[in-house]
C-alpha cells in the first residue's frame, strides 16, 4: 500500500504540474503563434461583436440558434461564450483565440478528470502530460474556431457519466446530459457524433443504467431538451441548416454507389493511418495550414501505447473501458468520413500547398478517389477523436504497468522513458510550432491585413478602398478590425445592399470594394487599391506591407 500511495502521490504532482504547463502553452502569445488571422476567426470574433451590441449576428439574426457565416451556418456556443470576453477586453486577435484557449484548457482538465476515474491518477498523470503537448490538442486550442468547444462538452459529458457509475449521485447523470446537449450547439459533427456516443454508453453499461432507470431516463431527457430546439432549426430550415454539408457530402462527388462506398471507407480509413497519427498529420489546403509540417496529430510515444490498450481489450479488468474509448474513435470516425476533407478538390503534388493568396496558377479540380481521400484527413472533422486517443494511451500505460513485476525501479524506469520521451518529442515540436511554423502559416492566416487597413486609413480614410478579392472573405476583416459598427452592416444587409453593383461583383459597403483592383483601377478617377503581392501593379506602389520571412503580403496604390 505504501508504494502504491507513493506512485498516487508523485503522479498527483504530476499531474497538477502538467495541467499548469498546458494552460500556459495554451494562452501564451496568442497574437504571435500563429501570425494572422484566419477569416472564420475573424467572423467568430465580430459575430460576439455584434451580437454583444445588438442581440444579432452580422447579418441581422436576433439570437441565432444558427449564426450565419459566409456559406455555411455555425453552431452558436463558441461565439456567444465569447461574447463576455469581447466586452471586457475588446476585439482583438487575441481575445478571439483565448475563448478557444480557455475551452481547450477546460477540455484537457476533463480528458485528465475521464482518466483518473477510470484508471486511477497514474492515468491521470500520462493523460495529463499526453494533452498538455499534444501537437494536435494544442493547435486547435490556439485557433479561434468552435473546434475545442466541441471537444470540451463532449469530454465533460462523458466524464460527468463516469462520475455518475461511481458515485451514483443523480446530479452527475443529469449534467452529464446537459453537457451531452449542449456539444449540439457547439459544431455540425455532433449532431451525429452525440447519439452514437449515448447509444455506445447504453450498450456497455446496460445492467447499470437499468438498475438506476428513472435517473438515467432523466438524463437522457434533459439531452432531449436540448436537442428539440436544433431538431426544430433543421425540421423549419432545412435547405439552409444543410446547405455546408450538401457542398461537404462525400456522397455528392463520388459517382455510383460502389464508388460512394469505395469513397466513405477511405475517408473513414484516413483517420486511422500511422501517417496521419504519428508522421504527417492534417496536410493542409490552399486556404489553411494549422499543423507545422512533419509532425502527426499525435505523439510518437504514443504508438506504443495505443498497441498496449488494444491488448487490453483481451484484459476483463479493462475490457470495458477499452471498449468505450475504441467505440469513441469509431464514432469520431464517422460524421468526418461522411464529409469532405477540407481543400481536398484543390491540391497540389507538392508537401506543402501554396497559400491561395500567393497562387499564381489556380491549382485544377481532382477527381476525388479512395487513395486521394486516405492521403488527406481533416484534423478539424476528426476533433472529437483527440481525448479518446489520449485515453487510450493512458490505458496503455496503466495496463504495462499491471503486468511487470511489482518492483519499483521498473514502473519508475517506465515512467521516466515515457516522461523524458514526451518531453523531447513535445519541445521538438514546440520549436517548430513557436519557431519555423509562423513564419511559414503567415499567408494561410492572411498576415498582413491589419496592417494594410490601417495603412489606407493613414493614407486617405474618404477616398474609396479597393481591397483585392485574392483574400478569402476580404470584407469580414474590415468589419473586424475597423470594429465597424453592426447596426450599420446589419442595415446593409437588411437592405440588400450588400450585393452586385455597376462597380463591384461582390459584397461592397461604406467605401470599401471587394475585387480585383487592376480591374477597377482604370475606371475609378481617385481611390486606394490593395494589392496582393503576387499582382501586377498598374503604377508604384505608395506602401508595402511584408510578409516576417521579407516577402512582399500587399501593395498599396493611390490614385
Amino acid at each position: 500500500m505504501r508504494h502504491l500511495d507513493l506512485v498516487d502521490r508523485l503522479s498527483a504532482v504530476l499531474v497538477a504540474v502538467a495541467l499548469i504547463a498546458g494552460m500556459g502553452l495554451r494562452v501564451a502569445r496568442l497574437d504571435r503563434v500563429p501570425l494572422g488571422f484566419d477569416q472564420d476567426e475573424a467572423c467568430n470574433g465580430y459575430d460576439a461583436y455584434s451580437i454583444l451590441n445588438t442581440g444579432r449576428d452580422h447579418h441581422g439574426n436576433f439570437l441565432p440558434l444558427a449564426l450565419q457565416g459566409f456559406d455555411d451556418y455555425r453552431m452558436p456556443l463558441f461565439d456567444y461564450s465569447l461574447v463576455p470576453l469581447v466586452g471586457v477586453l475588446g476585439l482583438k486577435p487575441a481575445v478571439v483565440r483565448l475563448n478557444a484557449a480557455l475551452w481547450g484548457s477546460l477540455d484537457l482538465v476533463t480528458i485528465t478528470t475521464i482518466a483518473g476515474l477510470m484508471l486511477g491518477w497514474p492515468g491521470a498523470a500520462v493523460a495529463a502530460v499526453l494533452a498538455a503537448v499534444s501537437p494536435w490538442h494544442l493547435v486547435l486550442s490556439r485557433y479561434g474556431i468552435e473546434t475545442t468547444a466541441a471537444s470540451a462538452t463532449v469530454s465533460l459529458g462523458l466524464a460527468c457519466f463516469l462520475a455518475w457509475l461511481r458515485f451514483s449521485s443523480e446530479r452527475w447523470v443529469l449534467l452529464s446530459g446537459a453537457f451531452l446537449g449542449l456539444s449540439l450547439y457547439a459544431y455540425p459533427i455532433t449532431k451525429v457524433f452525440t447519439p452514437l456516443m449515448i447509444v455506445l454508453l447504453t450498450l456497455l453499461y446496460w445492467r447499470e443504467i437499468r438498475q438506476a432507470a428513472a435517473k438515467a431516463f432523466m438524463g437522457l431527457g434533459i439531452f432531449l431538451l436540448f436537442a428539440v430546439p436544433q431538431a426544430a432549426q433543421i425540421w423549419l430550415h432545412p435547405a439552409q441548416m444543410q446547405q455546408r454539408f450538401g457542398d461537404l457530402s462525400i456522397f455528392n462527388k463520388s459517382g455510383s454507389l460502389a464508388a460512394r462506398f469505395a469513397a466513405f471507407a477511405a475517408n473513414f480509413a484516413s483517420y486511422f493511418t500511422p501517417s496521419y497519427l504519428f508522421f504527417t498529420g492534417d496536410r493542409g489546403s490552399h486556404w489553411a495550414l494549422l499543423h507545422p509540417p512533419g509532425f502527426g496529430e499525435l505523439l510518437p510515444e504514443q504508438a506504443p501505447l495505443i498497441a498496449l490498450a488494444l491488448i487490453a481489450l483481451l484484459s476483463e479488468r479493462h475490457r470495458k473501458a477499452a471498449m468505450l474509448l475504441v467505440g469513441w474513435l469509431v464514432a469520431a470516425a464517422l460524421p468526418a468520413a461522411l464529409t469532405l476533407p477540407l481543400g481536398i478538390l484543390q491540391l497540389e503534388p507538392q508537401e506543402i500547398p501554396t497559400p491561395w493568396i500567393q497562387m499564381l496558377n489556380r491549382a485544377a479540380p481532382q477527381r476525388i478517389t479512395p487513395q486521394l481521400l486516405l492521403w488527406h484527413p481533416d484534423s478539424r472533422h476528426d476533433v472529437l477523436a483527440m481525448a479518446p486517443w489520449i485515453l487510450l494511451s493512458a490505458l496503455g500505460f496503466v495496463f504495462l504497468l499491471e503486468a511487470i513485476p511489482r518492483a519499483a525501479a521498473w514502473k519508475a524506469l517506465l515512467g521516466v522513458l515515457l516522461l523524458g520521451g514526451t518531453i523531447f518529442h513535445g519541445v521538438s515540436f514546440l520549436r517548430s510550432y513557436t519557431g519555423s511554423y509562423p513564419i511559414l502559416a503567415a499567408p494561410y492566416f492572411q498576415y498582413g491585413i491589419e496592417q494594410a487597413l490601417q495603412a489606407t486609413e493613414k493614407l486617405d480614410d474618404q477616398k474609396p478602398v479597393i481591397i483585392t478579392d485574392r483574400i478569402n472573405q476580404p470584407y469580414i476583416y474590415v468589419l473586424f478590425f475597423r470594429r465597424y459598427p453592426p447596426q450599420r452592416i446589419q442595415q446593409e444587409w437588411h437592405a440588400d445592399r450588400l450585393r452586385p453593383n455597376h462597380l463591384s461583383p461582390t459584397v461592397s459597403f461604406d467605401h470599401y470594394l471587394f475585387m480585383d483592383p487592376a480591374r477597377l483601377y482604370p475606371r475609378l478617377a481617385h481611390g486606394i487599391f490593395v494589392f496582393s503581392g503576387v499582382e501586377a501593379l498598374p503604377a508604384p506602389a505608395q506602401v508595402s506591407i511584408l510578409y516576417p520571412h521579407g516577402t512582399v503580403a500587399y501593395n498599396i496604390v493611390v490614385k
